[in-house]
């Protein structure tokens, strides 16, 4: 009986050990290398991830700022003129999108001390 139940859900078990089973083949993303950069200095920081779009001096150190933006339209171009209120003969309203991830890092006697990751695409 028991062997009549296990095998009615192997395909779930396979399917968990698949979902649960290390992705090690992943390249590292953008927190995973920033989190190994805690306490590393500033220039290796530069170099991994370029020159920052920008930068503030505090009291204790600095802050630099680095953003990802990504945007594009998406739908078809209206055959009509769509702003009397309706989509166009030809199909959907043209639309965008965007995705930003904003990143902050806090740099005290030259390391990284710190950072903060803010926005809809950061991973």
């Amino acid at each position: 009986m028991a062997r009549v139940a296990l095998a009615k859900h192997a395909p779930f078990a396979a399917l968990l050990l698949l979902l649960s089973a290390p992705l090690s083949a992943a390249p590292p993303d953008a927190y995973d290398t920033l989190s190994r950069l805690v306490g590393h200095g500033k220039a290796e920081l530069i170099q991994r991830f370029g020159q920052p779009v920008d930068r503030v001096t505090t009291i204790d150190g600095e802050r630099l700022f680095y953003e990802t933006l990504d945007t594009g339209r998406v739908g078809g171009v209206s055959g009509r003129n769509t702003r009397a209120g309706g989509p166009g003969g030809f199909g959907q309203f043209p639309g965008g999108y965007s995705f930003l991830c904003r990143t902050e890092v806090v740099i005290a006697d030259g390391r990284v001390r710190a950072f903060n990751r803010s926005g809809n695409d950061c991973h």
